[in-house]
């Protein structure tokens, strides 16, 4: 089943409406983000992801899920031995600070 943007738009406002006034903040925050979406599709038609600012990603979700296994598996490892071990296994590499970073979004902390 298929649905359209405003099948969506729709069923989100009704989704709005039966939360009451106690997620009046998330509403509105919900809101203004659907109400942006509609927006640029009737401007442009569609609604995509657009190119974000900054540099790419290097690392992609095997990196990223052989990094968090390993720091798993050694608890005491530092990110300077993380990346060393994902440069010599993977043959990624990476700044000690995007280890860090990325532990960080797994819920991991670098030693």
């Amino acid at each position: 089943m298929t649905h359209t943007f405003s099948d969506i738009y729709t069923a989100s406002q009704s989704h709005l409406a039966l939360d009451g006034g106690h997620f009046a903040q998330v509403a509105l925050d919900e809101n203004d983000v659907i109400s942006r979406l509609a927006s640029r599709h009737r401007t442009t038609g569609r609604v995509c992801e657009r190119p974000r600012s900054g540099a790419p990603q290097v690392t992609d979700r095997n990196d990223d899920q052989y990094l968090r296994t390993y720091a798993l598996r050694h608890r005491y490892a530092t990110a300077t031995e993380l990346q060393a071990h994902l440069r010599d296994v993977r043959g990624t590499r990476v700044s000690r600070q995007t280890i860090r970073n990325q532990l960080q979004c797994f819920g991991l902390n670098a030693r």
